[in-house]
């Protein structure tokens, strides 16, 4: 191979890694695939370790999105925060928590150093993302001047904020309207880059067309970048770094500039359940299902549900589950589904099956014991009356 086409080869693994997105643990990614067909992608089913994983956005025209949508990562109560949630979506497992419990009281400062939401100083966690980050330390900030007799309604409304689908439409109407001929500009250089200036340059070398090629690749470039730190100052007033950077980038990376579109969209829903996300970008029976594992997923949580004997950090989680779960079958209802037809007891594949696993609905020709891989959730008999939540 000689040295041109290691060039060529270079530049379209460049790109193929600009298409990898890293989606932390902790958080949903749902993958719109040229245009349609919006899915909800498990990164821990994926390439990753125990910190995330990578999944592929659409590497060809016309090119979608990867939006990623992280649940709420403390267990908030009217008394105090914990830096846990019971909650895992994942098929991975859940991200690593500090399980810290700070009342509400001791709070004297809330502030954030890149991913880390930090109170009085130390560490409380790690959120999946600095646009994460910086929403829940104005959330911690504005509960934390609160008296405790108005917490919990303040609570239970910054829950319901998060299940808005009419908010995840509007904010999804706000960055069509800002991208404006974005996508249009990126999909214009993929096709310029990979079908124009590859193949003569290929053909004819740098010599005979180079500085014209590359004339015009700086003029769709400069003009996507310009464009995208516009709207990426209207959709994220608050991310000044982040923006110069990617601003930078795009000037001097084609295959960045091309994913323009994606990467002012990823962080876009970081605000809202994934459930919400879901209604809003998903097809009706891909959102029941998930609505179905988001039910039991609060209603019955992997083990260990709490990883201390804290008392109050106990109870923190407990409340939060139970305003989340409220909240939750509220929206699932106004919606025009109900939760109990979701969430019906599974039927005996096999007549030798004897139980079941209430969360994955694994089936065990045992009449008693426990789901390993949901923790050693007990398992609950066939034809037994609902149980309760453990």
């Amino acid at each position: 191979m000689g040295e041109l086409e290691s060039l060529l080869l270079v530049l379209a693994l460049i790109y193929l890694s600009e298409c990898l997105v890293w989606v932390r643990r902790g958080a949903l990614a749902i993958r719109n695939w040229r245009g349609r067909n919006s899915r909800i992608v498990d990164p821990g089913a994926l390439l990753g370790n125990q910190r995330g994983g990578f999944l592929l956005a659409n590497p060809l025209p016309p090119l979608g999105n990867v939006f990623v949508s992280p649940w709420f990562p403390v267990s908030l109560s009217p008394d105090g925060l914990f830096a846990y949630s019971s909650s895992c979506l994942s098929g991975a497992g859940r991200a690593s928590q500090t399980a810290r419990y700070v009342r509400f009281e001791d709070i004297r400062d809330v502030a954030i150093d890149g991913r880390q939401v930090l109170v009085n100083g130390g560490i409380l966690l790690c959120a999946t993302s600095t646009f994460a980050a910086r929403s829940l330390v104005e959330s911690l900030g504005r509960l934390r001047t609160l008296p405790r007799s108005g917490r919990a309604e303040a609570i239970k409304r910054l829950v319901r904020d998060g299940l808005d689908a009419d908010a995840v439409s509007r904010r999804l109407g706000e960055c069509r309207s800002r991208s404006g001929r974005i996508p249009i500009l990126s999909n214009t250089l993929f096709v310029y880059l990979f079908l124009v200036v590859v193949p003569l340059v290929w053909r004819y070398g740098f010599g005979q067309f180079g500085l014209w090629l590359l004339g015009g690749m700086l003029a769709q470039t400069i003009t996507i970048a310009i464009l995208f730190r516009r709207a990426h100052r209207v959709l994220y007033p608050a991310a000044g770094e982040e923006r110069f950077k990617l601003f930078l980038t795009m000037l001097l990376a084609p295959p960045t500039a091309i994913r323009a579109p994606d990467i002012l969209a990823r962080h876009l829903l970081e605000d809202f359940h994934p459930l919400a996300a879901a209604k809003v970008l998903c097809q009706a029976e891909d959102f029941k299902r998930f609505a179905r594992r988001v039910l039991l997923d609060l209603r019955y949580p992997l083990h260990p549900i709490c990883p201390v004997n804290e008392p109050a950090a106990i109870a923190s989680e407990q409340w939060f589950r139970a305003a989340m779960g409220e909240a939750v079958e509220k929206f699932i209802q106004q919606v025009g589904l109900e939760a109990h037809e979701l969430t019906v007891a599974p039927m005996p594949t096999e007549p030798a099956n004897q139980s079941y696993c209430p969360r994955c609905g694994a089936q065990f020709v045992v009449r008693e014991g426990t789901c390993a891989d949901c923790g050693g959730r007990p398992l609950e008999r066939f034809g037994s009356a609902e149980a309760e939540t453990r």
